[in-house]
This record gives structure tokens, sequence and C-alpha cells, in this order.
């Protein structure tokens, strides 16, 4: 349900039965496509999505994504997810997100997005791309936890990653999901069968596509928010070039 007035849509969400992880919940991956499903939708539907930005030499590319979960769905049941854009920056849009279960608030999430030239690869100002379109500031769901996602250094787990042609999104790039799948390879698997992650903050700082190979890595941080955390990180192996810094917080499964 799109509202013209607050320049709000909301949309349900079924949960499949190939979505929960072993415990019956849902990734944090599949909550973060489904954000990712309504900010396209919403776009679209606002005048400045895929195809309107094309036309004027342009594609959106998230630049960082921060979202928090109080629980996991489970298979069978139907979330809401609401989203709105809330200002719009010197070279990113902000849009955030609320969560709800069928009566209650489950999950917050804030995200930049990037207006790319297509012959410059590099950032146009979203207000001279999206037609002077006026977007109103508005309150956010949740806030950035920090300037920028924290660089890991060394990891203490790694594994390496290829990736594949079914990993690439319409622009021909890795999709912003993938990168999130990818950096949790590297998690143990024994803590990943022990907890599960309700939160991730990370920064995307490059573009990469199908066939290139990664070094995925993360160590485990200091507790926050009452939650076990790590620090992730992706390097391009071709060019030991850093693609994707991620944090992420965890509970006992």
């Amino acid at each position: 349900m799109t509202s013209p007035n607050d320049l709000t849509l909301e949309h349900l969400y079924n949960i499949r039965s190939y979505e929960p992880r072993t415990d019956g919940h849902i990734s944090i991956s599949s909550v973060c496509n489904y954000l990712q499903d309504i900010a396209s939708r919403h776009a679209d539907s606002l005048g400045f999505g895929l195809r309107d930005l094309r036309q004027n030499g342009h594609f959106w590319v998230l630049a960082r994504l921060h979202v928090m979960m109080d629980r996991m769905p489970e298979f069978g049941e139907q979330v809401s997810v609401r989203t709105w854009p809330s200002e719009n920056e010197r070279l990113v849009a902000l849009r955030d997100f609320l969560i709800h279960d069928t009566d209650t608030l489950i999950g917050r999430a804030t995200s930049s997005w990037a207006t790319i030239n297509v012959e410059t690869h590099r950032p146009d100002k979203p207000d001279s791309v999206l037609n002077k379109r006026f977007i109103p500031k508005r309150d956010h769901s949740i806030v950035f936890p920090s300037k920028a996602v924290t660089r890991l250094k060394q990891g203490e787990h790694t594994v390496e990653i290829m990736a594949r042609k079914a990993d690439t999104d319409i622009n021909g790039h890795v999709n912003n999901v993938k990168y999130i799948e990818y950096c949790m390879e590297a998690v143990p698997l024994e803590w990943d069968n022990a907890h599960r992650c309700m939160g991730l903050d990370i920064q995307f700082r490059t573009e990469s596509f199908a066939g290139e190979t990664y070094q995925a890595s993360c160590t485990l941080g200091k507790p926050d928010n009452n939650m076990d955390t790590f620090t992730h990180s992706l390097t391009r192996l071709s060019d030991n070039r850093e693609t994707v810094r991620m944090k992420t917080w965890w509970k006992p499964a």
C-alpha cells in the first residue's frame, strides 16, 4: 500500500519454506532481501526507480545498510515492511524501514544509496539525478552506529569464495545480499549453529562481478548492546581491494 501524502510504502512478505535456517528462523540475509525488494518497488512508484535512472544515465548502488532485529520470524509467518525516503544528503539518498509481524514491531533498518553515473562510475548528487524531486527530511527508524564501519585489519577466521553468475543483479554486479552471505561464510560453523545473527551494519566499498574471488574474514569482537559481535571484511584477491566492511550482532539461538 502506497501513501502519496507521506511517501510511504508498506508491503507484506510470507516466510517461504526455503528461507528458514535449521533452527526454523529466517536469516538476516532474508530480511535484507525484503528490504532490497521494497526499496526497489517504492522507488519505481515514486518515479526514480531502475528504469527512470537509466534514462538519464545513472543507476542505484546501496552504499550502507544497518539492520537490527528484536526477533527473527519463522516459516509460516507473515511480516509487514514499511519504508520511506528520509532525506537526501550531499552524495547519498537515505531510506528507512520498519518491520512488523502480525501485531508487533520486530525490526528497524536505515540505509544510504548513491546515484552512480554510468559513464564516470562516480556518484552524482541525488538532488540533481532525481529530477529535482523534493524529499522531505523525516525521522529515522534507527541511526548508523558510527560514521563508518570499523576496518578489520586481520581476520581470525578466513575462507575463499568465488562469485557465481547467479549472484549478480540486473546491473551485472554482485548483488548486495550476496556480499552479506559471503561474509557470513567465514563465521565458524559451531558458532553459527549455536547463535542467531540479529543485526548488521555493512558498508559497500566497490563493485565486483561474477568470476571474481574473495577472501572473507571475521573476528569475534567486544560485546555491544548485550550481544556478541563479529567484525568482517571481504577482500578481492585479484587486486587486494577491500570490497565490504561489516559488523554483526548475535544472540544465542
